[in-house]
């Protein structure tokens, strides 16, 4: 007997509420969704049978027959996030439970060209292949860089952290034979971010990397503004006439919060900085108490305008764990409303987080097709 639109709604309606609760019974399932038993384990059955979901175990029981317990299968899909840097290239494939089951993170500087793109394809198949993806289980493939991207997910209207043409989606279809989309970096770390701790509230991502974003999240989706330009905090003014940024202005947040700012200090390896610091080397320390003094100026000015947390992320929010109490004191001196600033806090992803981002897409697109 075929599907009906309720049959197939029911359906994907049970699915997405298990992948949503982790483990749901039978009874659960009812309930939640008003269905009737019989409804209910028909479509369990179905999805069974795709291999959508197992029974994971049993719940336990006061008396009389335990209830079982339904799982998605997380290796059912797979999907993929590639982010492009200046100078890094990084590629993870997670499952449908959001876990990084491969990465690659290598050191490149960025370069438009067809030698770059299909050097990059190579990387992700052997990436593919060493950790036996099959093509069939992969649903997309987002490409994360740190540019403007129209709502077409294929158009690129401003560029100015690395250089690339304005038709490098066409580019790189010549290489890439999963379907695929582009992203901003920033947003794809803000959605990494949410997704990972199911946030059911605002909040404000900065991503401090080689240039500084941002991505302002309502819950599981970002807030894109009139341009697709909102959340553009690396620009935002905290210096009057002060540094100039790669903009063209002076005194913007990328200018004195960049992950260079610090990384210059060590020929340009973050990691060495922070070696350095933790070590207590005291002119490394007086540079870093600079650099927390201007990111709790960005960081207040964030909470006065979204009255959220703000969650601090990137390259160096990375190693932001150690030297958050050092953040959230500068910041709550700034506050005129709040004695602490407990609202700041790391990032969860340390790496990929835009290339997770970016590849939850396709799981978003899988959840609500089915």
């Amino acid at each position: 007997m075929p599907e009906t639109k309720n049959t197939t709604r029911t359906f994907g309606n049970i699915y997405r509420l298990i992948f949503k609760e982790k483990q749901c019974s039978r009874q659960q399932i009812a309930e939640q969704l008003n269905l009737s038993l019989p409804t209910v384990t028909a479509s369990l059955n179905q999805l069974i049978k795709r291999n959508l979901i197992h029974i994971s175990g049993y719940y336990e029981s006061s008396g009389g027959r335990k209830a079982n317990m339904y799982e998605c299968v997380p290796d059912a899909r797979y999907s993929v996030g590639i982010d492009i840097t200046r100078n890094h290239l990084s590629i993870a494939i997670i499952d449908l439970n959001l876990n990084i089951i491969g990465q690659l993170r290598k050191r490149c500087a960025f370069i438009d060209s067809d030698e770059y793109y299909q050097n990059m394809a190579s990387d992700l198949e052997n990436l593919l292949q060493k950790h036996n993806v099959e093509q069939n289980k992969i649903l997309g493939v987002g490409i994360s860089l740190p540019v403007i991207i129209e709502t077409d997910n294929k158009t690129i209207s401003y560029a100015t952290v690395i250089e690339v043409s304005p038709n490098v989606y066409q580019r790189i279809s010549k290489y890439i034979s999963s379907p695929y989309l582009l992203f901003n970096d920033a947003n794809s770390a803000g959605l990494a971010e949410s997704w990972s701790h199911q946030y059911d509230r605002p909040s404000a991502y900065l991503l401090l990397s080689t240039s500084v974003g941002g991505a302002f999240m309502f819950a599981d989706s970002p807030f894109n503004g009139d341009n697709n330009r909102a959340s553009e905090f690396g620009h935002m003014c905290i210096v009057a006439h002060g540094r100039k940024c790669y903009c063209g202005s002076n005194g913007c947040l990328d200018a004195y919060c960049s992950s260079q700012v610090l990384s210059d200090y060590t020929n340009g390896n973050l990691e060495d900085f922070f070696r350095e610091l933790d070590s207590g080397n005291k002119r490394f320390s007086l540079i870093f108490d600079e650099y927390l003094n201007y990111l709790a100026f960005a960081v207040n000015n964030l909470r006065m305008c979204y009255d959220c947390d703000v969650i601090i992320g990137g390259t160096v929010g990375s190693h932001m764990e150690r030297y958050i109490e050092d953040l959230r004191n500068k910041a709550s001196h700034l506050n005129p409303f709040e004695k602490n600033a407990n609202y700041i806090r790391t990032c969860h992803y340390k790496t990929a987080a835009s290339a997770v981002g970016a590849a939850i897409y396709f799981i978003n697109q899988f959840l609500m097709e089915l």
